[in-house]
Formats: structure tokens, sequence, C-alpha cells
């Protein structure tokens, strides 16, 4: 049996369709399971005005099954082998007879039988269910009261292979009939699990997903190449624009030459991100004057409704080249100067006072990180520039963007001009980083700057709250370091951004920088596990001082941690680890004093060990160059490593023995602090790969 279930709405927001398929295909997975309802497959169809199911392999009636449910115990069941109350009434609620009682373990248990029923008389509560419990950010009530739900059903179509089911909500029936397109199909389309995606594609109505999506990236690719052009097509654009359309139709528009001077991002930003257009390049060179729009149907002359999108466009990108023009009247100096007029959070002054801090903690770091003095003292002193403009007021993504193309136009070094470009980045999760050094590191100082300041002030986030954004902060900071693979201790970065605090004024406590830290290695350590690494290898990792080395060591204990023998080498190190701290002795192992052989073979074990912890981080640094720690784990072939992996498991063929046959703690200091000696060795050796005391059972 097939079952269509089909819900009518007014226009749904294009952000929740693709949530809300994937909530209406697990709760009918969920249910139907529940409901003990087999089916083959689940397949999901959508338009702005409509969410489907059809659920394909439906049996007749849902499964029958035996329970064996477990009563009181056997002492309160019966009393001189006569059944009791409480026999009684456990037969009772499960519905058989007290004689068909059994004693098991103490117990008294009931065989319960649940006989199928038919799937038709399941499916109409469990689909009403599934429209009213169907999850959304926000839902709203219409009518008389109707809902809640995302936005107000219209109408419901349930059929089981062609039957229609008695399914009622929020004063809505279901019946067999679809709409069609609002404009060119007809009102009522009669539809069912075998014919819904062809009636409906007959009454314009494209519902399958997939093939909307495909039918709006072909129709705005061959136009566009029909003119000799190139469309750009930015996934989240596609992916929203096939979410605002039934029946997709590109139509291509232009707008005034004069208004190529504004850079391609901005032209870009207003036509994706507040037209919904795509624009349109000549293959390989900049964009061009030209932009298509995908409208939701076909009217006799599409003239019309291109002239409409290029009415809108023109007024939008007129406001864009106003701003463009009046702010380029104004030198990026004096823009500077407008950020003392700006508040950045209370407590932490204005953002000309960030903007300060951060132009001295770059002054005192670029030094250590070999950047060109120049262009980093010109760039921080140019730090948020653009952040007064008309510009970035009016659209705030372009922060950064409009730093450099006004720097450019007004004569600044290129590399200055880059550089307060990637001071932004990255504006998001997985939006790109920097890609000059000076740009890096004053990025990083932002950050860095954001989270001392916010923890001085007391507010780390709570739950799943973040209001003042310090998870992105403190994810931007990781991932800038990472990827830049600085010797930089990470606290180093933030106790530079906490002396400039300091320098102005305000002072930062060390435990503000040391809770700053924490919270930073803990998005670090989120990122890495995202990206497939273990908890406890990213963990162990930790005290190495700058972010890609944590990030370094993480993986080669993640390619450890592979290794069998690596187990038992852990519980071994942990054991020697907790021994060695007991002492605060720098000697050396004296083999003069050793007394058993195991002693002599554990030292001359450790040599080796140390050079191949030391080869495994040099050849582990050539291969696994530094990385985005948001991005998958790069996929390198780790073979070469091979050797000296060996070499540090090989270290428990002389460990294992030292602690088993070896009395550490013994009477004689001068011995004891000796075989201290030998397990600090073991200690410092593999410590320079990590806390592997975390990993030992």
């Amino acid at each position: 049996m097939n079952l269509l279930f089909e819900i009518g709405t007014e226009e749904l927001p294009a952000a929740y369709v693709p949530r809300a398929l994937a909530d209406l295909e697990r709760l009918a997975a969920e249910r139907l399971s529940a409901a003990r309802l087999d089916f083959e497959a689940i397949e999901t169809y959508a338009t702005p005005r409509r969410l489907a199911l059809v659920v394909r392999g439906l049996p007749e009636a849902s499964a029958r099954v035996e329970e064996a449910r477990r009563g009181p115990p056997e002492k309160a069941a019966f009393k001189d082998g006569k059944p009791t109350p409480a026999a009684a009434g456990f037969a009772r609620k499960a519905g058989v007879e007290v004689a068909d009682l059994t004693v098991k373990d103490g117990y008294v248990w009931a065989r319960v039988v649940h006989e199928g029923e038919p799937t038709a008389r399941i499916l109409p509560e469990l689909l009403a269910g599934l429209v009213r419990d169907l999850p959304a950010p926000k839902k709203m009530i219409w009518g008389a009261g109707d809902g809640p739900f995302v936005r107000p059903v219209r109408w419901l179509v349930a059929r089981l292979d062609g039957e229609v089911l008695p399914v009622e909500v929020f004063n809505v029936s279901a019946g067999r009939t679809s709409r069609g397109h609002r404009f060119l199909g007809p009102d009522v389309v009669e539809v069912d699990a075998e014919t819904y995606r062809d009636a409906l594609y007959d009454a314009h109505v494209v519902a399958d997903v997939a093939q909307r999506r495909e039918r709006v990236v072909l129709e705005t690719a061959t136009l566009a190449l029909s003119e000799g052009y190139e469309a750009v097509l930015p996934e989240d654009l596609v992916e929203e624009v096939t979410h605002l359309v039934e029946w997709p139709v590109a139509v291509m528009g232009s707008f005034s030459q004069r208004y190529l001077e504004l850079p391609d991002e901005v032209l870009a930003t207003v036509m994706i991100q507040h037209q919904r257009f795509f624009p349109v390049r000549v293959p390989g060179e900049r964009l061009t004057n030209r932009f298509i729009g995908v409208s939701g149907h076909q009217p006799p002359d599409l003239s019309v409704v291109r002239a409409g999108y290029e009415q809108v466009l023109e007024g939008r990108i007129y406001d864009a080249y106003f701003f463009w023009t009046e702010d380029l009247k104004t030198p990026l100096t004096e823009h500077h100067k407008k950020l003392a007029g700006i508040n950045f959070q209370r407590g932490l002054g204005t953002m000309a006072d960030k903007a300060e801090r951060v132009r001295q903690a770059a002054e005192k770091l670029g030094g250590r990180l070999g950047l060109d003095e120049e262009v980093l003292r010109e760039a921080a002193a140019l730090y948020k520039a653009d952040l007064p403009t008309q510009m970035v007021y009016e659209f705030p993504e372009l922060e950064g963007v409009m730093a450099r193309a006004y720097g450019e136009k007004q004569g600044l070094d290129p590399r200055v001009a880059r550089a307060l470009e990637d001071a932004v980045r990255p504006t998001g999760p997985e939006a790109s980083l920097p890609e000059t050094p000076e740009g890096a590191l004053l990025a990083a100082l932002d950050r860095a700057d954001t989270l001392v300041g916010f923890f001085h002030l007391g507010k780390k986030p709570s739950g799943s709250a973040d209001p003042y954004g310090l998870r992105r902060a403190a994810a931007g900071l990781v991932r800038i370091l990472g990827r830049t693979g600085w010797a930089l201790p990470l606290e180093d970065v933030l106790e530079a951004a906490a002396e400039a605090y300091r320098a102005r004024g305000l002072e930062v406590s060390p435990e503000a920088v040391q809770a700053a830290r924490a919270f930073a290695e803990e998005r670090l350590e989120s990122l890495l596990t995202e990206a497939g690494l273990p908890t406890l290898a990213v963990r162990a990792a930790q005290k190495a001082p700058s972010v890609y080395g944590k990030m370094l060591r993480a993986r080669l204990v993640y390619e450890l941690m592979q290794r069998p023998e690596f187990a038992e080498l852990t519980r071994l190190y942990k054991r020697a680890a907790n021994l060695a701290s007991q002492s605060e002795s720098t000697r050396e192992p004296d083999p003069e004093l050793f007394e058993t052989e195991e002693e002599a073979r554990l030292l001359e074990s450790l040599a080796p060990t140390r050079r191949a912890v030391g080869e495994l981080l040099e050849r582990g640094a050539e291969l696994l160059p530094p990385w985005d720690p948001a991005a998958p784990l790069p996929n390198v072939d780790l073979a070469p490593l091979t050797e000296p992996l060996a070499q540090i498991l090989a270290l428990a063929g002389a460990l294992d023995p030292f602690m088993d046959h070896v009395l550490v703690m013994v009477d004689d200091a001068a011995v004891r602090e000796n075989r201290l000696a030998l397990l600090r060795g073991v200690r410092d050796a593999l410590g320079e790969l990590g806390a592997l005391e975390l990993l030992g059972a």
C-alpha cells in the first residue's frame, strides 16, 4: 500500500522548508515504526505552498506482537498458593486471566498479545499528529483560533491506495485534490501516491525539490550562456530561490553601465542578498551590467516581469552608488576618527578604543612573527575605518571589503588594503580566513580583544545562549591561529589583548585571561572533534602552547591510538607519570646506581624514544602543514610516519618489565631518586606529544 499526505499552506518561509522536510520525514518514520507499520521508503516533496510525503510499501495492518510483561513479586501475587488482589489487578490490566499468569525469577509474568490493527484505521490520527507536532521556529494562529502552524493550512490530501483517509486538523478535512499553480494551473488537481509528481507538473507545479533546483540552475545558466555570459550561482541563493518558486522561469535584465564603477562585491551583495538575483559576468572576468531573476510563473509578456526587476534593482544600486561616491569624498583616516562615536560595549569603551587596543597589541606581536612592520603599522592605524561609512551602515556584510575598496581608490598600498579586508575574516563558521599575515594578526587580535573584554565583564555564555557572539569570536580566533601555523601560544595572544586593556586603564585580571583561553580551547576541541578527531586525543594535545601545535599533536596521537599496542603503552605511561610526579628533582639517571637489568634497558630505550618523538613531530608537520580546524581533516597518507610510530610504541617493551619487577619507592634515597629520574625521562619524552596519561586505563 502507498500513502500520499500533503499539507497545503499559504507561502512558507524559504529558509524553513528544508528543515521542515527533514523533520516531516523523521517524524513520519518514527511514528510509523512506533505504530508497528513497516514501510519500504519515504519520499518528500515541497513547494512554497505545500509540504508532502509519499510512503511506499505499507502493510494492510500493523504487525502482531507478543510481549512478556512483568508483574508484582510472586510473594505479593500469591498467598498460600492462591492469587491475591495484586495478581488479579495485574491480570486485569494485562488483559489476561489469572490462570494464565506464570512465575519466573521470583516475579509474576503475563503473555500479552497485541493484534495488528488496519493501517487505514491507524493513519488518520498519526497524520494529524504530524501536522500538529511539526517543529517550527515560530508558529501562528489564524481564523477562528486555528493552528498553531508555521503558516495557515488551507487544504490537506490524505490517500491510501486511492482511498481518502478521514484526517482532520485545524478545521481542515483531507480530500483527494491538491492545488495547481496559483496563476498558471487549475485550482483543483486530483492526486494520489502514484500520480502526485506528474499531475502537479502538468498543473505547472514542480513538487520535486531536486528537480526544481536543477531547473533553476539550468534555466539560469542556459539563459546567461545564450547571451555569451556566465551566471554566478551561489549555492545558498540557488537553495533559497528553489524554495521561493513553484514553476521557475529565468528572466534576464540589465542596469546602467555607470554602476559598474562599484566593486563587484557591492553589486553582488545588492543582487544576491537584497533582491535574490543571480549576477552575470563575462567568463573569467568581472561582473557585467546584466542579472538574472527567477520568476515563479510565466506571463504572456516577460518584458513586464523584466521591467519590474530592473526598476527595483535600479533603486537599490542607485543607493549603493550614492553611498560609494559620498564615502569617497572623505579619506579613510577621517572615517577612522568617527569610530569614537560608535559604542563597542558598555564598560569596554568605543570602537575607537577597541581599534587602539588592537593596534597596540599588533605592535607588540608583529615583530615576533616577522611580519612586514610598515604594512602592519598602516593597516593597524586604519583598522575598522570603514565601519562608520554609509555603505557599511547600509550593507554591514561589506565591512572589510569596503575598507579595501576605498583604500585602493584613495591610493593606499594594496598590501595594506588587503590586510584591512582580511581583518574582518572569518565572518561566519565556514567563511574564508585571512590571506595576508598582517590581516590575520589584526583579525586574531580583534577576537582576542572581544573575548578578554567580555570575560573581564563576567559575560561568559551560558547554555546555548551567546548574545555577544563569543563562541563565534573564539572559533574565529583558533581558526586563524591554526591556519597560520604561528608558533605563538594562544595565551600570549590573549595576554597581549589584556595588556592593551590595562594600558588604557582597564585592569583585566589574569583569571579573565585564563578563562578566555580555556573557552577558546573548548571551541578548538569542538571544531576538531566535529572534524573527526577523538575527544581524548584533542584533550591530550591541549598542553601544546600554539593552536597549530595542539592540532598537529591531536592528529598524531589519533594515529597512535589506532595502533593496538598503544593502549598498553598509555597504561604503563600513566603509572610512570604518576610516580614521576612524586619527585621535583631534575637530576639525570645515573647508571652507576642501577641494580637491575630493567633499569639499564629502560635507560637505553629513552634516547631512541626521544628521537622518534622529535622525528614524528618534524615529519608530521611536513605531511600536515597548518590547516583550518573547521575544515575536514587533511586527507594525507601518513605511511612515512610508520618508523617513528613503531619506535615510540617499542618503549612499552622496556617500560613493562621495569614497572613489573623494579620497586621504585625503595628506602635508599639515592636509588629511589635515580629510578624516579628514569620515569621522568619516560614522562618527558612522551609528554612532548601531549598529556598521554588522559588516555591510560
